[in-house]
């Protein structure tokens, strides 16, 4: 399994064309391998200033960033996702020992994530630009 290598539909690896563009495979194999799977999950930290009951949490795959937050009535979850392709920039807001994590996609929509310490922070920006 794996996708086309100019439009990026995904194959089963037994076509001659791809079904979405009509790219013609070459020795059968017209498709680059999956993408390598990773996932990476970041909390704010109570120490830093983070509440007990709503830490904000950033859940990193390769698929994209989810920002998770329980909402303020503590029933639920309030979810927000972006894909890498739809992230225009990401910028690390740093205070004294903690950092605020913006995430700006091409649209109106966007994450803040606050209370992070200074290497998490570092680290979900260098992940999200390697990705991109």
């Amino acid at each position: 399994m794996g996708f086309c290598a100019s439009c990026g539909y995904t194959l089963t690896g037994n076509e001659n064309f791809c079904p979405s563009c009509g790219n013609k495979s070459v020795n059968g194999n017209n498709y680059t391998q999956s993408k390598k799977t990773f996932s990476y999950e970041f909390s704010s930290k109570l120490i830093l200033g983070g509440n007990v009951f709503t830490p904000d949490r950033l859940n990193i795959n390769q698929d994209g960033v989810t920002f998770l937050k329980r909402n303020k009535y503590l029933i639920g979850v309030d979810r927000s996702f972006l894909s890498f392709s739809d992230i225009s920039y990401v910028k690390v807001d740093r205070r004294l020992i903690s950092s605020t994590v913006i995430i700006s996609s091409k649209g109106s929509r966007g994450i803040r994530a606050e209370n992070f310490s200074i290497s998490d922070a570092k680290k979900i920006e260098k992940i999200i630009r390697d990705n991109r």
